[in-house]
């Protein structure tokens, strides 16, 4: 593998304010970071055993009025990448409103780690298990 670093990024970054995670796979640590003013916080932990990566899509943006087929249709709407352990818990890897761009992660660290992926972006309503 060429890069051993992946760097993600939420989608409620701004201009001042910076979220993500940093992944280490060579070392096997991760660290979420916040960043205020180019002041970085953050601290290594060791990777857990992974079950599984989640591709999951949502909304910010509350919408108390809106269908399924407008939620599906949103292009307000974030594309999110998990990694999941024990079960239910999960490490948040990045977050974009660009699929081509969550797939191509959701590859390497599938790739990386021999684990299957739950897609619940494609179809919220019936999430599929991938292999690639």
């Amino acid at each position: 593998m060429d890069n051993q670093i992946i760097i993600g990024k939420r989608a409620s970054s701004n201009f001042f304010r910076k979220m993500g995670t940093v992944i280490d796979l060579e070392q096997g640590l991760y660290k979420a970071y916040e960043s205020i003013f180019g002041l970085t916080s953050g601290t290594w932990k060791k990777m857990p055993k992974f079950d599984y990566v989640l591709l999951f899509k949502t909304l910010y943006i509350k919408c108390e009025g809106c269908s399924p087929e407008d939620f599906e249709n949103d292009d307000q709407a974030i594309y999110q990448l998990s990694l999941v352990y024990h079960k239910n818990r999960k490490i948040i890897v990045h977050e974009s409103k660009i699929k081509s761009d969550i797939f191509l992660l959701v590859e390497k660290l599938s790739s990386f780690y021999n684990l299957k992926i739950r897609d619940a972006a494609s179809d919220r309503r019936n999430p599929k298990w991938i292999q690639i």
